[in-house]
């Protein structure tokens, strides 16, 4: 970020949604597409306040995404991006788990600071999001990271399956917080 970080909040909102809409259109690349759409979304995340998503402007901004999130090849390319994350997931303890966490915390980000995931998955992919939950509970104790200080600082305490290898070997994690059942589709 520059000298003026509101002057590039515009900047860095418009590069995530071109993401989007560029991974709407676009036949080929599917996977670099969403990846690049993420990064841009994650560049945006790490570059606002709760208070900034939720101001008039990023609530424009969510609604635009969720828009886009629904249209042309979106929806198949946001499923495929769960389904590899649940392999990721299922793969934690032979592949890294640390990329496992990452992808399973761009889906929560998504859900969390822009769009709800009902609005945007189909009910095959929010039922993914508890089996990739389910994996990464599984695979914690034979994974990765290997102590909590390798947690990057960005990531909220409450996605707790990058402290699990920590806390299942009874290292310090910050404590889980119990969001309800690990059903994606609760309210």
């Amino acid at each position: 970020m520059g000298a003026d970080p509101d002057r590039e909040l515009p900047v860095l909102a418009r590069r995530a949604l071109d993401a989007f809409a560029e991974s709407a259109v676009r036949r080929r690349d599917r996977d670099s597409l969403v990846e690049t759409a993420f990064a841009a979304l994650f560049d945006l995340y790490r570059a606002t306040t709760p208070a900034q998503r939720d101001s008039p402007g990023g609530r424009r901004f969510a609604s635009e995404l969720a828009e886009l999130l629904v249209s042309g090849n979106n929806p198949a390319r946001l499923g495929l991006y769960v389904v590899r994350s649940q392999t990721a997931a299922e793969n934690g303890r032979h592949e890294g788990y640390r990329p496992a966490c990452w992808r399973r915390s761009m889906l929560q980000l998504l859900a969390e600071e822009f769009v709800p995931w009902r609005q945007f998955l189909r009910p095959e992919d929010l039922e993914t999001i508890v089996r990739i939950d389910e994996a990464l509970a599984e695979v914690a104790a034979e994974a990765g990271p290997a102590s909590a200080e390798e947690v990057p600082a960005w990531v909220p305490e409450t996605h707790w399956w990058w402290w699990e290898p920590a806390r299942l070997r009874g290292e310090y994690a910050p404590e889980r917080r119990d969001s309800g059942p690990l059903d994606a589709v609760a309210d």
